[in-house]
């Protein structure tokens, strides 16, 4: 990375914060960026999480700004928050690369590497959503497409079964030797609101118990043929201390901001080119010709998105006002 961003001048991973956010922005959606809170747990994909701020969440933030694009700071991991927004309907899908955010219940979710710490987009989309925006092929991905072509079990709850069995960022290793087949079996055949309702439970050493003969029986013989075969050697490793209740616990009850709390969603904005222009020239340097011919390229496009956009909320699409006389071709 720091190989391929030697000639692009002061601050290169602001200057590609920037160029990406502009290119996000020349499309009609409404972005919402969030950032990972104080609560996120202290340990992912096995390495120490750092609790302090990133040096990139200020800067980033103040681009954010003046640009008029929202900005919220969750309450713990960022992936949680956006998933119970796209959840509740307050938000049409996420864009982000983490693995777990099917865990957390979001039901739509475009996949892009586009952002390189944490933060996350939020998308408002408009009611056509090509899957080559952004001149780069995306993926999208929804729950009930998931269940239409994996399995109808896939549920929220089937999710965080997946991720206790498999392995996920909180516990690198789940079941050793459970793959995702055998997952899935296990998803097939249990109730897979157990491990949440364990949580629950005024007895969870009990319930868990519970959870574990169930999964040892069918993992042993497969009695309903959900599983494909059987799996005894894996059936005998289930231990006592599988699965960890707090790892369940990150999964099931993430740290969030509640909805009621979050700040109400302003109507899109253009940037404040003033405001911009002068906070660039601060953490970037360029100077005026620099700033003037970028913003041709990446900021003016958006300013006219917008107009364009209020015009058609001001006005009847087809009216004279907007478009002029309508013709045939």
């Amino acid at each position: 990375w720091h190989r391929a961003h030697t000639q692009t001048g002061q601050n290169p991973a602001l200057r590609t914060f920037l160029f990406r956010l502009a290119r996000l922005a020349q499309y009609p959606l409404q972005l919402i960026f969030c950032y990972d809170g104080n609560q996120r747990p202290g340990v992912k994909r096995g390495h120490t999480v750092s609790l302090n701020e990133h040096w990139m969440v200020k800067p980033t933030q103040r681009i954010l700004d003046a640009f008029n694009t929202e900005w919220i700071v969750a309450a713990g991991e960022a992936e949680a928050q956006l998933a119970l927004m796209n959840r509740a309907g307050i938000i049409d899908t996420v864009m982000t690369d983490d693995s777990d955010i099917f865990v957390f219940g979001a039901q739509t979710v475009l996949r892009k590497s586009v952002f390189f710490f944490h933060v996350h987009v939020l998308l408002t989309l408009s009611s056509c959503l090509s899957s080559t925006f952004l001149s780069d092929t995306i993926k999208i991905y929804t729950v009930s497409t998931i269940q239409e072509h994996v399995d109808h079990s896939l549920t929220g709850d089937a999710f965080v079964t997946i991720a206790i069995c498999c392995g996920g960022d909180y516990d690198k290793n789940g079941l050793p030797g459970c793959g995702r087949e055998t997952a899935l079996g296990l998803v097939r055949c249990m109730d897979n609101n157990m491990l949440r309702s364990a949580m629950h439970s005024g007895n969870q050493d009990l319930s868990l118990q519970q959870w574990r003969n169930i999964a040892e029986y069918h993992l042993a013989s497969d009695p309903t043929g959900k599983m494909g075969r059987s799996h005894p050697a894996l059936a005998r490793s289930l231990s006592d201390s599988f699965p960890n209740p707090g790892i369940i616990n990150l999964y099931a009850h993430p740290a969030v901001t509640p909805l009621t709390e979050l700040p109400k969603l302003r109507p899109p904005t253009p940037p404040n080119l003033a405001r911009l222009a002068a906070l660039i020239q601060q953490l970037l340097g360029w100077d005026s010709k620099k700033l003037l011919s970028t913003f041709r390229t990446t900021v003016w496009p958006v300013v006219i998105l917008h107009e364009l956009l209020e015009d058609l909320a001001n006005n009847s699409p087809m009216s004279n006002e907007v478009c002029g006389p309508c013709h045939s071709i």
